[in-house]
């Protein structure tokens, strides 16, 4: 945070937009003057985030989360804060001179170290597939459509002999061990020996454009493994990649939609069709990362999976997990049996063109994919197709959806409504950890909070209640409320009006940002200043801390043995007690 000026901070949360900043990350629904979506940091299933476009701030009422645009994008993508403000820069086109040497500083030495070795490897074998093909790799790539341009533009490479990169990458003055720990180099009895050798190589980049590893092709037929991929490395998470992933970000943004395909010449086979918003999961399923990934390029994503078996169950399954995440999904209805890598060799890139169209809602998609699992003349298979079908049904968050197929699985079983119906499973709430709401920690249920409430509701909006607060009070009785009365005060300090956005960028404490936005969604927020409110509450406050003391000398009192210190402690508590009395008469108006 610090390498970045305040100035530039409060410039760019000025004009980033939060409504238009989340709805990159989630689908949100105009809600009154509000916004709400889907929270994404607990289990939601109804939209339980607010977002407040006149304040610039963001609050769920289950889980407490809350904070401004660059909180949001901190925690969304578990980025650092500095990490968030270049993102929110870069999205608003704002000129931050500091990103590439902060963005470097993020990152820690050793992999600055292994992306710059993996980049030399790329440029290395690069290198050799255009100078020295002695195994027809140029002949074998041009065979399946991949022409020059296209093995520039994704760094294709070649890899020959067992120690040929290794050496190469040492001679450059990398260690072995750093080779081993990128996962270019293994060694074993007979010594260190390259991983990749004799296959064609595919770079696989992470979000931001730094290489981390490869997926590589034999081109030996005996070779049982027509494809292997880098393991883990400190800079390659497979889960946490979506290949091509740099160069489609902003043309699925353009698009308004990202495609879903399995292999890394799929990805070609669409880029030879000037279809550029085409990412590859690698033959993975999906995985949280990178559904988070796949949330940030588009919220509707078409799936263009292979057309055999394990295609389609592959669309089906990764369909149904981002329908969960309220991503709007379409699936590509793929009959030819080939994945477009083929149909693009076979048919010609505008073949892929032609292929896209024929898609369908992946509620449409489920029903039919369901259907060919099922014998329907069987009576009991076509029961337990309906079950499944149901299952499904229930799963959609569209009503609409619901109704037409459950309109149309009746008629597809001749099935009844009322039948249907019956099939339903009847299950028994179960509340979870993951379910359960999580306690508001700042939710004003006591008188004692509701005073400390109603000041720093105050405070927040206006500079009097603060100045009034510091000269007849001074302290609050709640630590972190006590702490948030500093912070605002620190605030009024250079400013005359608080802009909860701004003030949020200047705390470290999550807590403290869960009670700010806490605060400025509570109704105490928009009482105006008012004397007498401010003086009620503070003598509250008085208050409560009296009583604290009472119970605390009654309970000395009661375990004290000397007479002397029992006759000091008896007159200490009558002293607090007039003071208490008096503070009560007070609020009486006494």
């Amino acid at each position: 945070m610090s390498r970045i000026s305040d100035d530039d901070i409060n410039a760019i949360r000025k004009r980033a937009d939060i409504t238009e900043i989340i709805q990159r990350y989630l689908p949100v629904i105009k809600k009154g003057k509000n916004f709400s979506a889907v929270c994404p940091f607990h289990d939601d299933h109804d939209p339980s985030l607010s977002i407040a476009p006149d304040k610039q701030i963001y609050k769920c009422f289950v889980c407490g989360a809350g904070g401004n645009v660059f909180t949001f994008v901190r925690d969304y993508e578990k980025i650092s804060f500095t990490e968030a403000v270049i993102k929110v820069a870069d999205i608003v086109n704002y000129p931050l001179s500091a990103t590439v040497a902060t963005l470097q500083a993020a990152i820690p030495l050793e992999h600055l170290r292994l992306h710059a070795l993996l980049q030399e490897m790329i440029n290395y074998t690069a290198y050799v597939l255009k100078s020295s093909d002695s195994i027809g790799a140029k002949a074998y790539l041009n065979q399946r459509g991949i022409d020059d341009e296209r093995i520039r533009k994704f760094d294709i490479g070649l890899n020959l002999d067992k120690n040929q990169t290794s050496s190469f990458l040492m001679a450059k003055g990398y260690t072995l061990q750093e080779c081993v720990s990128a996962n270019v180099t293994r060694i074993s009895e007979s010594g260190p020996s390259d991983v990749f050798y004799n296959r064609i190589l595919f770079p696989i980049h992470d979000a931001t454009g730094h290489p981390v590893g490869f997926t590589a092709r034999t081109l030996n037929p005996n070779e049982p493994s027509k494809y292997i991929n880098s393991s883990e490395t400190p800079v390659y998470v497979k889960g946490k990649l979506l290949y091509n992933y740099h160069r489609a970000l902003p043309n699925a943004k353009r698009a308004k939609q990202l495609i879903l395909v399995e292999g890394v010449t799929d990805v070609i086979a669409f880029d030879r069709a000037d279809i550029t918003n085409v990412v590859a999961t690698l033959g993975t399923a999906c995985t949280s990362q990178q559904i988070r990934l796949i949330q940030q390029a588009s919220t509707r994503v078409l799936l263009c999976y292979d057309g055999d078996n394990a295609g389609q169950t592959a669309a089906f399954k990764i369909g149904k997990l981002l329908s969960t995440f309220k991503l709007t999904v379409e699936v590509v209805l793929n009959t030819t049996g080939m994945d477009p890598d083929d149909i693009a060799r076979s048919k010609g890139p505008s073949a892929l063109k032609t292929l896209i169209e024929t898609k369908t809602a992946y509620s449409d998609f489920v029903f039919t994919y369901l259907k060919s699992r099922f014998d329907l003349s069987n009576y009991t298979q076509k029961k337990e197709f309906a079950r499944v079908v149901l299952g499904e049904i229930e799963s959609l968050g569209d009503a609409f959806d619901q109704a037409t197929l459950m309109q149309r699985l009746s008629e597809s079983t001749g099935f009844t409504t009322e039948q249907l119906s019956l099939l339903r499973e009847k299950k028994p709430v179960v509340i979870t950890e993951t379910s359960r709401p999580l306690p508001n920690i700042s939710t004003p249920k006591t008188i004692k909070t509701w005073a400390e409430y109603e000041i720093l509701g105050m405070m927040l909006r206006s500079l009097r209640a603060a100045v009034e607060y510091k000269d007849h009070l001074g302290f609050l009785n709640d630590p972190l409320h006590d702490q948030c009365a500093l912070l605002i005060l620190d605030y009024y300090r250079k400013n005359d009006k608080i802009e909860v956005a701004d003030l949020i960028n200047r705390i470290e404490d999550p807590k403290q940002v869960q009670l700010i936005t806490d605060l400025s969604e509570n109704e105490v927020y928009y009482k105006e200043y008012r004397e007498k409110a401010l003086q009620d509450a503070m003598i509250r406050v008085k208050i409560n801390r009296l009583d604290t003391t009472i119970d605390q000398i009654k309970d000395q009192i009661t375990h004290e043995i000397s007479h002397t210190e029992n006759q000091r402690l008896l007159t200490q508590l009558t002293q607090l007690q007039k003071e208490r009395r008096a503070l009560v008469q007070q609020t009486q108006g006494g």
